[in-house]
């Protein structure tokens, strides 16, 4: 993840290191023209209209849901969590919902040669729909391009029948966000603040409670802890260049020290790791992702990616990840072993790196990933029925329903 000092990123090997030379890397979105302004027409104004009421009352109705699953369900841990997953992947299918409606769009999803990915899809005879056969305890990361990168993630987990058991690493000025930050703190989501002295305990606390949440679980974290954008390339290469780094083009420099945390307290009920590469159709390697799929354009102007490509590739943990012991048994270990296997960690993460970044240029120049296994999978963004919606605001109704039952009742026994 990214960080707020750069003295939080691994050191690389020496032969990552040029003593002699400095590497410098001129940012190739230097040159941007600033996007045009579009005006919208009265249809767009009113699908938005539309998409925010459906939002607003969305949102509140699932708010309203966890207060009620919090007040009756109190002392009832069992039921309560078990609820308060329905409201979590409520607000997947709310999400879903509205940008199927606004802005159809397309996954293409490739997969690596790991055996961990053989039969990872299914695909229903008659209906043709796609489903996953994933690991339903793991670890995720991913490249991260715009702001709603974790949405088409958390698709992913639908498919994989594990949408309700998803964690995911965000910064923690999305936890103040009104209405939203509630609702997203029950669903115990990790909000970090950059800073790994008050980072580092919560991390490891959040990880090892996610740890024991059952069979299903997966947890979302983008190492490069940001979006990319001029600015964050800027930092990122600047960065690149102060510490002898091979600077990248297409991605940012991954941050380890999350992400180890992460790997070292979900080690003993999990082995895998989930490394998706994501690509948008409609731009070129010149142009930045979140410049063009602004929320804007993507939610007035309903001019979202056509199509969203995804390979997904698959790390054993415990075997693949070599000079790190992530068998999940001494997670309690020094500071000083803890920083040296951070270290290691941060030379193999900046390698899958730098791979990533080689994926992304065969993307912009092919408009495909690598496909090892000859077979891409088309899937629309898009629920099994819009039937689901209903269950955002199912509690909500039937809290409304028994209260006038009893309110009749109570008003006919006294009158």
């Amino acid at each position: 993840m990214r960080r707020a000092s750069n003295s939080f990123h691994p050191k690389m090997k020496s032969s990552q290191i040029d003593d002699k030379k400095e590497i410098k890397s001129e940012s190739p979105y230097s040159t941007i023209p600033a996007p045009r302004k579009k005006r919208a027409t009265m249809f767009q104004i009113a699908r938005l209209v539309y998409l925010l009421l459906v939002f607003v009352t969305g949102c509140t109705s699932i708010v309203s849901s966890q207060l009620i699953i919090l007040l009756l369900f109190h002392n009832d841990i069992r039921r309560k969590n078990m609820l308060l997953r329905f409201t979590k992947q409520n607000f997947l299918v709310l999400l879903v919902y509205l940008t199927s409606k606004v802005s159809p769009t397309e996954l293409i999803l490739t997969f690596g040669d790991s055996p961990l990915l053989n039969n990872a899809v299914h695909t229903d005879p008659k209906t043709k729909r796609h489903t996953f056969n994933l690991d339903n305890h793991a670890i995720v990361i991913a490249n991260h391009q715009i702001y709603s990168d974790w949405v088409f993630v958390w698709f992913i987990a639908y498919l994989n029948k594990c949408a309700d058991q998803i964690f995911i690493v965000m910064k923690k000025s999305l936890e103040k966000l009104p209405v939203l930050g509630f609702g997203m703190r029950n669903y115990n989501f990790v909000f970090l603040s950059r800073n790994w002295a008050r980072d580092r305990d919560y991390m490891v606390q959040s990880f090892r409670k996610v740890a024991t949440v059952g069979q299903k679980c997966w947890l979302l974290i983008f190492p490069e802890g940001t979006n990319l954008s001029t600015t964050t390339y800027s930092k990122s290469s600047k960065y690149a260049e102060k510490v002898h780094m091979k600077p990248t083009q297409n991605v940012l420099l991954p941050r380890a020290r999350g992400l180890y945390l992460a790997c070292k307290n979900l080690g003993s009920t999990t082995r895998t790791l989930y490394d998706l590469t994501i690509g948008y159709s409609g731009h070129s390697s010149e142009k930045m992702a979140q410049d063009v799929y602004t929320l804007s354009s993507t939610y007035l102007f309903g001019h979202g990616p056509k199509s969203i490509s995804i390979h997904i590739d698959a790390i054993d943990i415990q075997h693949d990840i070599p000079e790190v012991d992530f068998s999940g048994i001494s997670t309690n270990i020094g500071v000083n072993e803890e920083e040296e296997e951070i270290e290691r960690f941060g030379n193999w993460l900046n390698n899958r790196w730098y791979k990533k970044d080689q994926l992304m240029k065969q993307y912009y120049e092919t408009g495909k990933f690598e496909n090892p296994r000859g077979k891409e999978y088309r899937m629309q963004l898009k629920l099994a029925t819009s039937f689901e919606l209903l269950n955002v605001y199912l509690i909500p109704l039937l809290a409304y329903v028994f209260g006038v039952i009893i309110y009749k009742m109570v008003h006919y026994l006294l009158h």
